[in-house]
């Protein structure tokens, strides 16, 4: 509703504005075809103008310097936000009403005066004359409505008639019913602005001032004025061109206008910035755009410390809380689907479990489970580096299995997290130029990445890769443990 008004009061500034400048500039201008352009872009800018919407970033440059040296709190987030009141004031409503009332008023009339053009052309006598048909019924006057001309009578040779015949087969073709037609469905929109009827006005003496002028050149202006005074008439309404609806004084005043100059034609110019003018007052909004928060500093984040973190009861609890929240997915339990989902994740200095991301998959649905269980686990027991918490990355592997134990039944066992765990770490190593090197592997000589070897002796460690091949500089007699949450922690041999 408020969008309706919004679009109305701008398109009455734009009316007013475009009008105000055709009346001061161009009326008096012989250039009747422009003339006749201008009024009709000025129907099109109005209804446009409105409508548009460019976005001016006028937000500063952001300083490199001050920038970097800004502090920001952190967002706050409402959990529950306020819907806005969308209740439109009365006034708002009584005026919307008011305006539906008149448009529809409008477009009624419009309407009636259509049908009734049409019965018109039903019911009367017609005759065809040079691609044109005449329509006669005593009450008519001339006046012309597309290819139709309306006279009260038909008399063939008469010159009077003659010369009126061509002054509405010149409205004819220059289409000018087209323009009375959308300027009666614009007038229906603006139906309540005092210069749509001035403006209105101005279009139909254009029309008749561009067939003047044709006239004119072929027929004695003596004559043709003459005839105008002979004619005068004011009836016929607004969606058709009468020979005589404006005042036959202007007419013979404008036939006996001096041309204006061809340097006068750059007045219509100034509708370009004009144009601008109103582009910026009703479509351009200033949009203050705040400068994006700088990215907060990297975390840092350890692979090994001297106290790696640990679930809270330690891995009996974390395995028991898997164990219960984990459900195998259907999806993939019809397949028969199964495997280790690889997992990494941070636990952070307040034990929090951050960043859980997919480190080797299987299935999507597996996948998704083993990431939405343990990104809502319970907090650990931060890690902690010279006696400060840290944050520590870790990798975990959750397998998924099936077996049956019924026609029809599946139980699902959530391997290295079933509450026990599954059997020592199995290291195959070899030393060489003081550097261990090897492949970590379960009991079932599956590979194991993310799996940490640490050097008890200088706490320099090293994590497992996707293949479980791992390297970490070492004396021969260095004291080495390798570790995976859910395993028996191994000592290097």
């Amino acid at each position: 509703m408020n969008g309706i008004l919004n679009f109305l009061w701008e398109g009455s500034v734009c009316l007013l504005l475009l009008y105000a400048f055709y009346r001061i500039l161009l009326a008096k201008l012989t250039f009747f075809n422009w003339n006749r352009v201008y009024l009709m872009l000025s129907v099109i800018i109005v209804l446009t103008i409105p409508l548009l919407s460019f976005q001016i970033d006028t937000s500063p440059e952001p300083n490199p310097v001050t920038g970097s040296l800004m502090y920001f709190f952190p967002d706050h987030i409402h959990q529950s936000p306020e819907i806005p009141s969308t209740k439109v004031p009365i006034g708002i409503q009584i005026l919307f009403w008011i305006y539906f009332a008149g448009f529809t008023l409008s477009v009624l009339r419009l309407m009636i005066g259509l049908k009734h053009i049409l019965g018109r052309i039903k019911s009367s006598e017609n005759h065809n004359h040079q691609g044109h048909i005449l329509l006669i019924q005593p009450d008519f006057k001339p006046s012309s409505f597309f290819h139709y001309i309306f006279l009260p009578e038909y008399l063939p040779g008469n010159k009077e008639q003659l010369l009126i015949i061509s002054h509405e087969q010149l409205h004819s073709r220059f289409l000018h019913t087209i323009d009375c037609l959308v300027f009666q469905m614009f007038r229906c929109v603006f139906w309540f602005h005092p210069i749509i009827k001035l403006m209105e006005n101005s279009l139909y003496e254009i029309h008749e001032y561009q067939v003047d002028s044709e006239m004119t050149k072929f027929h004695s202006k003596t004559d043709y004025s003459q005839l105008l005074v002979h004619l005068i008439w004011t009836g016929g309404g607004r969606l058709v061109n009468n020979f005589n609806q404006f005042q036959i004084k202007n007419r013979i005043m404008m036939m006996a206008q001096t041309k204006s100059t061809t340097k006068e034609k750059f007045k219509f110019l100034l509708t370009l910035p004009l144009m601008g003018l109103l582009i910026v007052i009703f479509s351009c909004e200033q949009q203050e755009q705040v400068s994006p928060a700088p990215p907060p500093p990297p975390m840092e984040v350890f692979d090994v410390v001297d106290k790696m973190p640990k679930p809270m009861g330690g891995l009996e609890a974390w395995s028991q809380y898997l164990a219960s929240n984990l459900t195998y997915p259907s999806k993939a339990k019809e397949k028969g689907i199964s495997g280790t989902v690889y997992l990494t994740f941070i636990v952070d200095t307040e034990g929090s479990i951050q960043r859980v991301e997919l480190f080797r998959g299987v299935e999507a649905s597996l996948d998704e489970e083993a990431i939405k269980v343990v990104e809502n686990a319970p907090k650990w027991e931060p890690g902690t580096q010279s006696g400060r918490p840290v944050n520590v990355k870790m990798r975990l592997p959750i397998h998924f299995s099936l077996n049956s134990t019924a026609p029809g039944q599946h139980s699902t066992l959530i391997g290295n997290i079933n509450g026990a765990e599954s059997g020592a770490l199995k290291v195959d190593a070899n030393y060489a130029d003081g550097v261990w090197s090897g492949v970590v592997r379960d009991a079932q000589g599956n590979v194991l990445p993310g799996a940490t070897i640490v050097n008890g002796a200088t706490s320099v460690g090293t994590v497992s890769d996707i293949n479980g091949r791992f390297s970490i500089e070492s004396s021969r007699s260095g004291d080495l443990h390798a570790s995976l949450a859910g395993y028996k922690s191994v000592r290097l041999q």
